[in-house]
């Protein structure tokens, strides 16, 4: 038999499983010989970490205003844009969000555009019916009879038209980001900032 032997192997003193530099004699912390793994957002090397966030609340508020827009003004007349407000406030004000400050801010956001929407379509339709009193009242029979009516008519269903589809687009985004778990805010044309998220 040879008289080199290693170091742990043969018939020299061992050390326990794991042992070497650190390692601390007794019972092993959890029962199984290995230490503890930190609680989630515990470790002390990185610091506190939030919990992840409630992607699908958040996704919903979006999406829930999103639909009631688009979808509610195809079957009802265009009265879904003046309801988009009602899906992230009800998002907003449920009892499990209300103090996840991640889903509270998205609420708050598609909130906002809902609410955003629903003044614009308003002053959309002030603008659309009150261009067709004012040409009635200042137009004499020729202007009346011809086309002249349809140019501005026309202007503010383009106007309305573009906003609508900017603000499909922004809410198609804040629903994609919602979903990723990431934090975004509407631009201020779009979503106007009455509500607070605190």
């Amino acid at each position: 038999m040879s008289d080199y032997q290693q170091p742990g192997y043969g018939y020299g003193p061992q050390q326990p499983y794991g042992g070497g530099p650190g390692w601390q004699s007794g019972p092993p912390p959890n029962g199984y010989g290995y230490p503890s793994a930190p609680a989630y957002g515990t470790d002390p090397g990185y610091g506190t970490q939030p919990p992840p966030p409630s992607t699908s609340a958040a996704m919903w508020a979006h999406l829930g205003a999103l639909l009631t827009v688009t979808a509610g003004s195809m079957m009802c007349c265009g009265l879904g844009a003046f309801a988009g407000w009602i899906a992230p406030m009800s998002v907003r004000g449920g009892e499990r969000n209300k103090h996840d400050r991640y889903v509270r801010h998205h609420a708050t956001e598609a909130l906002n555009f809902g609410i955003t929407q629903a003044l614009v379509a308003a002053l959309g339709t002030l603008l659309y019916f009150g261009t067709m009193l004012v040409y009635g009242l200042a137009a004499n029979e020729a202007q009346r009879a011809s086309a002249g009516l349809a140019i501005p008519m026309l202007t503010v269903i383009a106007m309305m038209g573009v906003y609508g589809i900017t603000g499909v687009v922004c809410a198609i985004i804040g629903t994609v980001k919602a979903t990723r778990g990431e934090w975004w805010t509407y631009p201020r044309l779009i979503a106007w900032p009455m509500v607070k998220a605190a």
